[in-house]
């Protein structure tokens, strides 16, 4: 699979929320300031915080051990129980692995509230959308895709523009045959990375390559081959000599060689 718990993991633990906090959102215009009670809230990096985000991370482990099943019924499940049961019908409840991105998706919450609403807007620290995203990734090794699917769309939901969230649903949707979907969702992944708090350049390089890979096998099988070679060159461009772009780009000549 193309999502890698390694690398995960190695993104994760550089990441974590440190922020502890709030703040008021300034309204759009000054004539509105006596209407406006919008309130942004950051949680995170506390005790409990903490022994959840590693409850999260000894999961994936257990997946990558094979003891899939033990680790989506018990430790992320017992994860996600716990912040649904806290926050599942509160609204703009957000998971960021990162402070900015957070403080990004909450300020668009409370703007969509202006000029004339009040509302709250809260981010939870990052262990319930990692952990939505370990039970869409242990349920993809078993070849569960429709599962793996919701699991990853409740991801999404709390973290938007996590760049590995979207590149996990990506891969689902290709091993659905949903080609077009699947295309479109990797193509947003390059946008988001800049956004990826604590992720270093390579991180960065193979998750845009990913995306660039990614497309490149949705529009072999659109038949788009011209556009295939494109995005399977552009990885190249990214990471010079990536073997597995390579080795597609010389599947297309063929293909083309054989008149397909």
């Amino acid at each position: 699979m193309e999502a890698s718990a390694k690398s995960w993991l190695r993104a994760v633990t550089a990441c974590l929320l440190g922020a502890l906090g709030t703040f008021v959102a300034p309204p759009a215009d000054a004539d509105d300031q006596a209407k406006i009670t919008q309130t942004i809230t950051l949680l995170g990096n506390s005790a409990e915080e903490q022994a959840d985000q590693e409850q999260v991370v000894a999961a994936v482990l257990q997946i990558r051990a094979g003891k899939i099943q033990q680790a989506i019924d018990g430790p992320l499940t017992d994860v996600v129980n716990r912040y649904e049961k806290r926050y599942g019908n509160r609204e703009n409840v957000f998971s960021a692995r990162g402070p900015a991105l957070g403080l990004m998706y909450m300020s668009e919450a409370a703007a969509k509230r202006l000029p004339n609403a009040t509302g709250n807007a809260t981010d939870v620290g990052p262990a319930w959308s990692m952990a939505y995203w370990a039970r869409g990734y242990g349920y993809s090794e078993m070849n569960r895709f429709r599962d793996a699917e919701a699991e990853l769309k409740k991801a999404l939901a709390l973290s938007p523009r996590d760049a590995q969230y979207a590149t996990e649903l990506a891969y689902v949707y290709q091993m659905e045959g949903r080609f077009a979907d699947s295309l479109e969702l990797f193509k947003s992944v390059p946008e988001m990375l800049d956004t990826m708090e604590g992720w270093g350049d390579a991180e960065k390089k193979e998750f845009h390559c990913k995306s660039l890979r990614g497309q490149g096998y949705n529009l072999v099988e659109l038949k788009r081959l011209d556009e295939a070679e494109a995005a399977y060159k552009a990885c190249v461009a990214v990471i010079p000599g990536e073997p597995k772009s390579l080795a597609e780009i010389e599947y297309i000549n063929g293909a083309r060689a054989q008149g397909r």
